[in-house]
């Protein structure tokens, strides 16, 4: 069962505007330390905002899986395709953030690195705005 937050569209809505925004603002320091050479804090910047990534916004994707989702679906079988949908933005999440961390550790490109930073906020931009729309009520 998943808490009554998840539930409710302006609590919801709240967990996604605070981790969204601190992720941004993480992106946008991490370009930083880059465009000024600052590749040793850069690094270690990364393995924060990875770390956020997982433990805030796929954690919050998990326990939406787990709980609301199989709720709604349960509710609301026409929202079946809708949350089908959701779950894959989930996945591409996911993936993007598997492979920065691949690209991490094989001391790949940070430019690409920076590039999928920028791929997981837009992704998760339109999935949370989807999601409250389609599964919470905004109208």
């Amino acid at each position: 069962m998943s808490g009554p937050a998840l539930r409710q569209l302006a609590a919801h809505r709240s967990i996604h505007e605070s981790a969204h925004g601190q992720v941004k603002e993480m992106t946008r320091s991490l370009r930083f330390l880059y465009e000024n050479e600052r590749s040793k804090e850069g690094l270690e910047a990364e393995k924060v905002i990875l770390e956020h990534w997982r433990d805030h916004i796929i954690a919050h994707a998990d326990s939406e899986e787990e709980g609301l989702y199989l709720e709604i679906r349960k509710e609301r079988p026409e929202l079946s395709e809708t949350i089908t949908q959701l779950m894959r933005d989930h996945e591409l999440l996911r993936k993007i953030v598997g492979k920065i961390e691949e690209n991490l550790e094989a001391d790949e490109s940070r430019e690409d690195r920076l590039s999928m930073y920028e791929s997981l906020l837009v992704v998760n931009w339109h999935h949370s705005r989807d999601e409250e729309k389609y599964l919470l009520g905004e109208g």
